[in-house]
């Protein structure tokens, strides 16, 4: 999902004031975006104890800058979207029209010259340790098939070729790269596990074409819906996934008020809500750890603005203003206030006794 907000450049420091902790748990952190301006974003990250975070890479001339996240010890899994609008198969639609949207390129090579030049300011980081994990479109459809595809505006045999173009790309940079396949959408999920869904059979064949493609090392899976579904879920997937892939997961959020354990919609009480999603920190990021995703990323560090009321209220800082509920950190960001939510001190607590080696 993207996230595009010039809120989110005007985010300070003094928002957040508690000290930073010791060294983190090194599986689990935050989905941020597509934010070029990384440096302050950097320091909420720090304040977090985040070990990782999620960025989009849209290949349109506006790369994040992925050192400052890297030399600031987090590591990255990056999203690469080509929205590059002089080698993007508008057949689908344009990048204009589906703002957020991947597409299939048409020129193979300049789409891998760009992916090498987004990825070769990290090398040097990946001599010292550090993680760059590099994925190919976010959760991708059949555009040919469902023209309400919001993230891929292609033909599942479009994205087998710039899988493969992608993952050579990304090989030629740094073989320890770890490619990551495309993200499969929580709702995708919700049907894989669950027979009587009308959208079942689909699903399953367009996830099981998926994993069997050769190109990849992990797969990425998102969890919004009930966070007990996420142990069903999980085990699907690795009962079809082939020896050797990982699982990841970089959106994972709640609460979502269709469950019966959480039925708090926002716009109903929005205090009620933030009490439920700080309880939601710690159940849905143990249960990703659990059953072993190699990162486990929350959804997301702000609120959104312009999204689905499902997703927008999910940050952990909300940048919208400062009005609801008990502040907890506030500090001016240019026309509005910034608020650390209580969801913010629970990713923290919840990694703090969580640490790995």
């Amino acid at each position: 999902m993207p996230l595009r907000t010039a809120a989110v450049l005007a985010f300070v420091a003094a928002l957040l004031q508690a000290p930073a902790g010791g060294p983190p748990a090194r599986r689990f952190g935050v989905h941020v975006g597509g934010v070029p301006e990384a440096g302050q974003v950097v320091r909420a990250l720090q304040q977090l104890d985040s070990s990782w975070a999620r960025v989009n890479d849209h290949l349109d001339g506006h790369s994040p800058d992925l050192t400052a996240y890297l030399r600031s010890g987090i590591d990255l899994v990056v999203t690469f979207n080509n929205a590059d609008p002089q080698n993007s198969d508008s057949t689908y639609g344009s990048p204009s029209r589906f703002p957020g949207a991947g597409f299939p390129f048409r020129s193979r090579e300049r789409y891998q010259t760009r992916v090498r030049e987004a990825l070769a300011p990290a090398l040097p980081f990946l001599r010292r340790g550090r993680q760059v994990w590099a994925q190919c479109e976010n959760e991708i459809m059949d555009a040919k098939l469902n023209p309400r595809s919001r993230f891929w505006r292609g033909t599942l045999d479009q994205y087998a070729a710039q899988l493969e173009a992608f993952a050579a790309a990304v090989h030629a940079v740094d073989p320890s790269i770890p490619v990551v396949l495309t993200s499969v959408a929580s709702r995708t999920l919700d049907a894989l596990i669950e027979p009587s869904n009308p959208g079942h059979a689909d699903a399953t064949r367009f996830v099981t074409r998926l994993l069997s493609s050769p190109r990849y090392d992990a797969v990425d899976l998102h969890f919004y819906g009930c966070v007990e579904d996420i142990p069903a879920k999980v085990a699907w997937v690795q009962s079809h996934l082939p020896a050797g892939r990982r699982w990841i997961s970089t959106e994972n959020g709640g609460p979502d008020d269709r469950c019966r354990t959480t039925p708090h919609a926002y716009a109903d009480d929005p205090s009620r809500f933030e009490q439920a999603q700080a309880r939601q920190v710690p159940a849905r990021l143990a249960a990703c750890a659990d059953r072993g995703g190699a990162v486990c990323l929350w959804f997301s560090l702000f609120d959104l603005r312009g999204e689905e009321t499902a997703f927008a209220h999910l940050g952990l800082v909300d940048i919208a203003g400062a009005a609801r509920g008990p502040a907890r950190g506030r500090g001016r960001i240019g026309r509005g206030d910034a608020r650390r939510k209580a969801a913010f001190d629970s990713f923290r607590e919840f990694v703090a006794a969580h640490r790995e080696p």
